[in-house]
């Protein structure tokens, strides 16, 4: 039994390498959405088209263009996230009724905060930034200092607030699958050696059987020679005692 289980939780080990490193791929992905290189390639695309820019469209366009790609990568960040879930949620059920692991579903995660964030900033760069008087009498240099200083420099914080939640949410997804996992295996692991030393002794005590088995067997033999000794010696003695009686009747 032990060894049919030892081959099931392998198989289902290999299953879990393959979420494992799906699970890697799909992080890789996310974070390449919601990381800091995201946001900074972000920025400096916005202020390269502001600095470029020669009308005040041109202007606006960059700075509305920089909420776009933000919001983006955050529904892009939404949609990995649910991938992520589903898959290790699926993992989850699956080794806990092949392998009665102790496991619940993991929590979700949502990027709701951070979108709403991202919307306060908005409003605040319409009312502040993003109207057309202001536009139209500030200097481009001015606009654009005046735009990373308020509004890009808040956007940065809340990504990097996004960033460092998902990471913990990430390590915290995958824990309990790994520290079942590796339990699992040290249970397995010392289950199979009480197995191999009880077969172990099983040997031994059957090579002691045997060794008594040839031991005995040599004592017979022993006895039966005795015992064809003895009847040697007897048969002998009773020539021995017939031939006395003989002679003596002779003499007489």
């Amino acid at each position: 039994k032990i060894r049919v289980e030892k081959e099931e939780f392998e198989q289902g080990l290999q299953k879990y390498y393959a979420v494992r490193s799906v699970f890697s791929n799909l992080t890789n992905n996310l974070l390449a959405h919601l990381g800091m290189d995201a946001l900074r390639d972000e920025t400096r695309r916005t202020r390269e088209a502001m600095l470029e820019s020669t009308f005040s469209k041109g202007l606006r366009d960059a700075m509305e263009g920089f909420f776009e790609h933000l919001r983006s990568n955050l529904n892009q960040s939404t949609a990995e996230i649910g991938e992520i879930t589903r898959m290790l949620d699926s993992m989850y059920r699956r080794f806990s009724v092949e392998h009665g692991l102790k496991l619940t579903s993991p929590e979700g995660f949502s990027t709701e905060p951070y979108e709403a964030e991202l919307d306060r900033l908005e409003k605040a760069f319409n009312r502040q930034i993003n109207t057309t008087l202001i536009l139209v009498t500030t200097e481009k240099h001015t606009l654009t200092q005046k735009f990373f200083e308020t509004i890009a420099v808040q956007a940065r914080r809340t990504f990097e607030l996004a960033n460092r939640d998902v990471e913990q949410w990430l390590r915290a997804v995958m824990s309990p699958l790994e520290t079942q996992v590796r339990e699992y295996q040290l249970q397995l692991k010392r289950r199979l050696e009480s197995v191999k030393r009880i077969h172990q002794a099983t040997d031994t005590l059957e090579d002691r059987v045997e060794e008594l088995k040839q031991a005995e067997g040599g004592v017979l033999a022993l006895l039966d020679e005795l015992v064809a000794l003895e009847a040697g010696i007897a048969a002998a003695l009773g020539a021995g005692a017939g031939a006395s009686e003989v002679a003596e009747s002779m003499a007489a």
